[in-house]
C-alpha cells in the first residue's frame, strides 16, 4: 500500500478525512492520527514522511537524469545525421545502423538511464558542439517576452515573494515564508533551529530596524495621522508635509508604511480589567451573604442560618465610528505612486486601507482611555460626541457605587490628595485605615492596589529617599510593585492624568462589558459615488461582579462599617474654596474651607468630562440657580445635607448639561442623559 492510501485510510477510520482537506485539524486531532496511523502499520507517521520523501527525491533524480538523457541523444542523433546528410551517406543504405540508433532510443525511453550512458553521451555531445562551432547560426526571429498583467487590488505572493514584498525577509527560498504560503509544508518538514531559526531571528531584526527608521520618518513629519482632523469624524488630508518633503507632487512612501499601522504596539487597560462579553443591555449577577450557622449543641430543632441574595447590575451603552472618505480625485497625483493600480478611479482602496487601520488605531487608543475616565452621554441630536462619552469606564463606575451607597470611600486629608514629597505616606495611611476597619474574619490578601501610572516616579523617588537610595526596584516583589512592610501588590493604571485615585480590590472584579468580541473593528464600507463611508457600531460599558452590601441611606452604610464591603477607595476630590476650577480634576466637595455660596461656573472645564460638585463634611451648602452657564439643568439644585451633589457636563453651546443629582439625600438621574444607568428607568 502507497503512503498516500495509508494516510487517506487511517483518516476515513477516524473520521478526519474532511477535515484533513480543510486543513481544519486541531493539534489533538492530529495527535490521535500519528497514534492511529502507528498502530495501524507498525511505523511511526515521522518516519514514512521521510521514507517517501526519499524515494520521491529519488525518482524525481531518475527523470531529470532521463530527461538529460534523451535530450543529449536527440541532439547527438541529429547532428549525426547532419554529418551523413552533408558527407552524403545519408542514402539509406546504411539503414541497419539507423534501426539500431531507434532501437536504442527506444530503449532509452523504457528503461533508466545511467550515469555511465549519462557521461558518455554528454561526451559525444561535446565533440558535436566542437563541429557545430565552425557553422554558421541559424537567422531566427527574437522571441516575445509577456508579463503578468499587476492585480487592481495591488501585489500578491508570487513564486519569489511571499506577499509580493520585495524583500529579503519575504524571499520564498526561505522556509517560513514557503510555510505562510502553503501550511502543509509545516506538517511534512521540521524546521532546522541552528540553520532556519538563527536566519528567521536575523532577517526579522533587520526588518524590524527598517520598520523602525520608516516609520521614525513619518512620525518626524506628522505623517501617520493627524488626531484634530480625525477627531471631527470628517477625513481630511493634509498635503503640507508633502510640499515641505522636497519630492514635489511624486511624494513616495514605501509598502513598509502599510504595514506599520498592523506592528504598532498599543496600551491595552484588559490586562488590568477582564472582557465580560455577551451583554446587549443589562446584566445581573447575584451575590449570597450568609449569616451565622454555627452554634453550641442541644436537643430538639433548633435551627439557625439565613441567606440574603442582592444583585450587582452591569450595562451597555452603544456606540459607534462613522467617517467619510473624499472625494479623492484631487489625491491621484500625490498618491503613492507605484501601488497607484487602481487607474483613474477617484476612489483609491489602497490608500483608504491604510487610512483605515490608523483610523482603528486611534479608535483603539480612546478606547482604552474612554475603559478608564469615560462616561456614557447620549449625543445631542445632530452632534458628534466626544469619544469619553461612547460608553462608561472605572471612574464614573466608581463614583456611581460610591454615590448608590454600595461602596463607602475612606475620607482622609491625609490621602485624599497627595504630592510628589507626601505619595508614599499617604499610601501607606490609606492602607493603614482599610486594615484598621477590616471586621474581624476578613482579610485583605488577595487584593491589590490601583495606582496612578504618571505617579511612577514620585513613588520610586519617595521610597529611594525612606528605604535608601542604592534600591534598584527589580524582580516581582521589588517596592515598584508592592507597598512596602506590607504584602500589598501595586498595580499602574494609565491615562490617569493627575489623579489622586487610588483604590483596592480583587483583581478580575471590575471588568469591562461588550456584547461581542472585535466588533469594533468589524468595519462596513459603501462605496457612494467618488466616496466611501465606513462605520462600525458596539457595546460597551463597566462593572464590577461583587462590591458589598447595599443601602438605601447613607445612616445605614456608616452603620455597616464596611462589613462585607470587598472594592476599598479614597476619595480624590478637590476641595472648593470660591470657586469650582476643572484644572483640579473632576469631582470637587465642600469642606471647611469652602467659601462660596453660589456656584455659577467651573472654570477650565472639558468637554466629555461629567464634573461632580458634592457637599462634603461642615456646614457649607453652596447652590446653583438654573440660570446662566446652568440655564439646561433640570431645576435648581438646593443641597441640603452631607452627600448631596450634582453631575454636569458641558454641551455644544458651552454651558453645562445636567446628568444627575441627589438632594436632600433623593438621587435622581436625568434619563434623557443617561437612558441606561441602574436607577434611572
Amino acid at each position: 500500500m502507497k503512503f498516500k492510501e495509508k494516510v487517506a485510510a487511517v483518516l476515513a477510520k477516524l473520521g478526519f478525512a474532511q477535515k484533513f482537506e480543510s486543513r481544519s485539524l486541531t493539534a489533538e486531532e492530529y495527535k490521535t492520527f500519528c497514534e492511529a496511523y502507528q498502530k495501524e502499520y507498525q511505523s511511526t507517521l515521522t518516519d514514512d514522511i521521510a521514507a517517501e520523501n526519499n524515494a520521491q527525491q529519488q525518482d524525481q533524480r531518475q527523470k531529470e537524469i532521463n530527461s538529460l538523457y534523451a535530450i543529449v541523444q536527440k541532439a547527438n542523433k541529429s547532428s549525426e545525421e547532419d554529418d551523413k546528410n552533408s558527407d552524403g551517406d545519408g542514402d539509406g543504405k546504411n539503414g541497419e545502423g539507423d534501426k539500431g540508433d531507434d532501437k536504442d532510443n527506444k530503449d532509452g525511453g523504457q528503461q533508466n538511464a545511467t550515469f555511465a550512458q549519462l557521461s558518455q553521451a554528454v561526451e559525444k555531445l561535446a565533440n558535436n558542439v566542437q563541429s557545430m562551432a565552425q557553422k554558421p547560426a541559424e537567422d531566427k526571429p527574437e522571441s516575445v517576452v509577456t508579463t503578468n498583467a499587476i492585480p487592481i487590488n495591488g501585489f500578491a505572493t508570487n513564486a519569489n515573494y511571499l506577499f509580493g514584498i520585495e524583500h529579503s525577509m519575504f524571499d520564498m527560498k526561505k522556509r517560513w515564508n514557503q510555510v505562510t504560503a502553503n501550511p502543509r509544508l509545516a506538517m511534512t518538514s521540521d524546521p532546522d533551529e541552528q540553520t532556519d531559526g538563527a536566519s528567521f531571528r536575523q532577517e526579522s531584526m533587520a526588518f524590524a530596524k527598517s520598520l523602525f527608521q520608516r516609520y521614525k520618518y513619518h512620525q518626524e513629519r506628522n505623517e501617520l495621522g493627524d488626531s484634530k482632523a480625525l477627531a471631527s469624524g470628517q477625513f481630511a488630508t493634509d498635503y503640507s508635509g508633502v510640499d515641505n518633503a522636497g519630492v514635489g507632487n511624486q511624494f513616495v512612501i514605501l509598502r513598509q508604511d502599510a504595514l506599520i499601522a498592523r506592528l504598532l504596539d498599543l496600551r491595552d487597560v484588559t490586562q488590568l480589567f477582564p472582557v465580560r462579553y455577551g451583554v446587549q443591555d443589562r446584566d445581573l449577577l447575584f451575590n449570597a451573604f450568609f449569616g451565622e450557622v454555627s452554634q453550641g449543641y442541644q436537643t430538639g430543632e433548633i435551627y439557625k442560618g439565613d441567606m440574603q441574595l442582592e444583585n450587582e447590575m452591569g450595562y451597555v451603552d452603544d456606540a459607534m465610528i462613522k467617517v467619510k472618505f473624499g472625494p479623492m480625485k484631487e489625491i491621484e497625483r500625490k498618491y503613492i505612486a507605484y501601488l497607484n493600480m487602481e487607474g483613474s478611479d477617484p476612489i483609491k482602496w489602497s490608500m483608504i486601507e491604510f487610512c483605515l487601520l490608523n483610523l482603528l488605531k486611534q479608535a483603539l487608543i480612546e478606547q482604552n482611555q474612554r475603559r478608564i475616565r469615560g462616561i456614557y452621554v447620549k449625543p445631542e441630536e445632530g452632534v458628534a460626541s466626544s469619544f469619553l462619552n461612547a460608553g462608561t469606564g472605572v471612574w464614573y463606575t466608581l463614583l456611581r457605587y460610591i454615590h448608590d451607597y454600595s461602596i463607602k470611600p475612606f475620607v482622609s486629608a491625609a490621602y485624599n490628595q497627595y504630592t510628589s514629597a507626601t505619595m508614599l505616606d499617604a499610601v501607606k495611611a490609606f492602607i493603614s485605615d482599610v486594615k484598621t476597619h477590616l471586621p474581624e474574619g476578613m482579610k485583605i490578601d488577595k487584593h491589590v492596589l490601583y495606582l496612578n501610572e504618571n505617579h511612577i516616579d514620585w513613588w520610586l523617588a519617595n521610597c529611594r529617599t525612606t528605604y535608601g537610595k542604592d534600591l534598584d526596584f527589580t524582580g516581582p516583589n521589588s517596592y515598584r510593585n508592592h507597598v512596602p512592610d506590607s504584602e500589598v501588590q501595586i498595580k499602574w493604571v494609565p491615562y490617569e492624568g493627575q489623579s489622586c485615585w487610588m483604590y483596592m480590590d480583587v483583581p478580575g472584579n471590575i471588568q469591562f462589558i461588550e456584547y461581542l468580541p472585535g466588533e469594533m473593528l468589524a468595519v462596513k464600507m459603501e462605496e457612494q459615488m467618488e466616496m466611501v463611508r465606513a462605520w462600525s457600531t458596539w457595546k460597551e460599558g463597566c462593572g464590577a461582579a461583587f462590591t458589598g452590601r447595599k443601602f438605601d441611606t447613607k445612616a445605614a452604610m456608616d452603620n455597616n462599617d464596611f462589613e462585607f464591603q470587598q472594592i476599598f477607595t479614597n476619595l480624590p476630590a478637590a476641595a472648593i474654596v470660591d470657586k469650582v476650577d476643572g484644572k483640579k480634576g473632576f469631582w470637587h466637595i465642600t469642606d471647611a474651607s469652602t467659601t462660596a455660596t453660589d456656584i455659577t461656573d467651573i472654570t477650565n472645564a472639558k468637554a466629555g468630562v461629567a464634573y461632580c460638585i458634592e457637599i462634603g463634611e461642615g456646614e457649607k451648602f453652596p447652590k446653583i440657580t438654573k440660570s446662566g452657564k446652568f440655564a439646561n439643568i433640570t431645576a435648581d439644585w438646593t443641597p441640603t445635607q452631607e452627600t448631596d451633589y450634582i453631575l454636569v457636563i458641558l454641551d455644544k453651546d458651552g454651558n453645562f448639561r445636567e446628568l444627575e443629582r441627589r438632594m436632600s439625600g433623593k438621587r435622581a438621574i436625568n434619563k434623557e442623559v443617561q437612558p441606561n444607568v441602574p436607577g434611572g428607568r
